[in-house]
């Protein structure tokens, strides 16, 4: 039992270890998403930074050299609008793209009040594309790989990563043991200490019966003192000068 024991206190140690280093992790992510926040928000501004912008139906055709992402933005409500357009290749191929998934967030301008919201996304874009607006509001295509590079310079964008990708699953390690300790908690029994020649032991409850057995053998004080009252009663003789007075 003293071995459980060991083992659920250090459990509990580590449980403290793990949930204070991903606090202060994530509070690093925090703060660090604070200080690039700004630049942030510009870097994916698509009114400042897009290949291009069209209005309602028009078209134009752009080149790229390469790019992993392209996407189709619209100005919205939070919603996701209508696409509502057309890209072709050089060859005259339509480029179809998919729809935008939970990896392709809403954008929030430079203003910090327009909304924009991505309504298609193409992969692996390279050459030469004509792009055609076919809804009745204003379209930006943005390249996405030009957009994450110009934060990759920025420190606390690590900073924030670090924050956010070490301190979450430290924080899950911590709240598992602290479950493991509150388990070992409910199963231990109770225990008290004993100090014994200096030494602090740690004992069960079910150990207080020996204990008690071992009191009620010790030797009954009042049978000594019964034993010292009759030999004190059998050494003292009897008075008998009673007698002589009655004898005369």
């Amino acid at each position: 039992m003293a071995r459980g024991w060991v083992v659920s206190a250090g459990r509990r140690r580590w449980a403290r270890i793990a949930t204070g280093s991903s606090a202060a992790l994530l509070l690093l992510a925090v703060i660090s998403l604070l200080q690039l926040y700004d630049e942030m928000i510009e870097s994916y501004d698509p009114e400042t930074n897009n290949i291009v912008k069209l209005g309602p139906g028009e078209s134009e055709s752009f080149g790229i050299e390469e790019s992993t992402a392209v996407s189709a933005l619209r100005i919205s409500d939070g919603g996701t609008p209508d696409s509502e357009l057309t890209l072709v290749d050089s060859a005259g191929a339509e480029v179809s793209g998919r729809e935008p998934g939970w990896m392709e967030p809403i954008r929030i301008g430079s203003d910090e009040e327009t909304i924009y919201s991505p309504v298609k996304v193409f992969k692996d874009l390279k050459g030469n594309y004509t792009l055609q607006n076919q809804g009745d509001s204003d379209l930006w295509l943005v390249d996405d790989d030009v957009s994450a590079n110009k934060m990759l310079g920025n420190l606390w964008l690590y900073l924030f990563y670090i924050g956010c990708c070490i301190g979450s699953p430290v924080g899950l390690v911590g709240i598992i043991l602290a479950i493991m300790v509150w388990t070992d908690k409910r199963k231990l029994p109770d225990q008290f200490v004993i100090i014994e020649n200096g030494s602090v032991i740690m004992d069960e409850a079910q150990n207080e019966a020996p204990a008690a057995e071992a009191t009620e053998e010790a030797p009954n004080p009042f049978l000594v003192n019964e034993g010292r009252t009759t030999e004190k009663s059998q050494d003292v003789g009897i008075d008998e000068t009673w007698k002589k007075w009655d004898e005369g």
